[in-house]
This record gives C-alpha cells, sequence and structure tokens, in this order.
C-alpha cells in the first residue's frame, strides 16, 4: 500500500511504489497505467496549489490522460504530454526545495520513453526513474526528507 502525505498547503499524495505500479500495469493489461498517469499528474497539480504556483496548479490532469490514451492514434501528443509531465515534475521538484542537480531531467525521461517503449528496456527505466522522482517531489513538498525511504516502503531508487 501506498503510503500517503500531507503536502503543505493543500492535497494529499501517495508515495508509490515502483513494483506495484508495474505489476498493476501488467495485470490490468496496462489499464492501470492510465488511471496512475492521472494520479501523479493531480498530485503535481496539487504541489502547485500548495507552493502558488499558477503554472503547475493550472495543469489539467486529464488531459494529459487524454493526450496519451487518444492522442496516440496521432502519435504527437503522447510524446508531449510525456515530455510535459516530466517538466512538471522538475517544476515540483525546483517548489520543493529539491537541490537543482538532483532533479529530474525532462529531456532524460522523454528519451526513455521515445524509442523507449518500442525497445521496451528503456520504457520500464523510464517508469522507474518519474517514479523515483515524483516521489522526491511529493516528499520534499510534505517536507519529509526528499532522499529518504520511507520505512517498510521499498521505493526506486
Amino acid at each position: 500500500m501506498a503510503q500517503e502525505v500531507d503536502l503543505q498547503g493543500g492535497g494529499i499524495a501517495k508515495i508509490r511504489n515502483f513494483w506495484v505500479g508495474l505489476g498493476l500495469t501488467i495485470l490490468t493489461l496496462g489499464i492501470y497505467y492510465f488511471c496512475w498517469y492521472y494520479f501523479v499528474n493531480d498530485e503535481l497539480k496539487d504541489i502547485g496549489t500548495a507552493k502558488n504556483d499558477p503554472n503547475l496548479s493550472s495543469s489539467s490532469p486529464m488531459n494529459s490522460v487524454i493526450a496519451v490514451l487518444i492522442g496516440g492514434f496521432v502519435i504527437v501528443p503522447p510524446l508531449l504530454s510525456v515530455y510535459n509531465y516530466g517538466q512538471r515534475i522538475k517544476r515540483a521538484e525546483r517548489l520543493a526545495g529539491v537541490p537543482r542537480n538532483r532533479e529530474i531531467n525532462p529531456t532524460l525521461a522523454f528519451l526513455l520513453v521515445f524509442p523507449g517503449w518500442i525497445l521496451v528496456i528503456p520504457g520500464f527505466v523510464h517508469y522507474w526513474y518519474v517514479t523515483k522522482h515524483q516521489n522526491i517531489a511529493l516528499r520534499a513538498a510534505a517536507g519529509l526528507p526528499a532522499f529518504d525511504e520511507p520505512a517498510g516502503l521499498p521505493v526506486a531508487g
């Protein structure tokens, strides 16, 4: 079960376990991925609200999901959505006070998706990489040590 954290100033988020998310995605034949994508984007929006960042707080988790789900027929929208997701994580990490040298690299995250999903293994690395940085941003925004793993919960890192 994911550890819930209270974002200082608004919202509750979950520190997610990479292996649980990957297992649920495989078990549900990919359906969980879209739920996960909505949840993580919504949590980043909550960080933006808590930190009074109009750019992050005005992002739309549903539009992100639609871009990856339906936009896949056009190819460009999911790629743009995934790149912007990395940018939102970076912005959240910056707002939460994560040192710049420890922030996510959105370009690397994007390159792990494309052509990562075609090559499979880089796609898994992408999922691990963004989960790790999402958790760092959430911990820091909640006032917890950003780089300490929660007790009893093995998190990718």
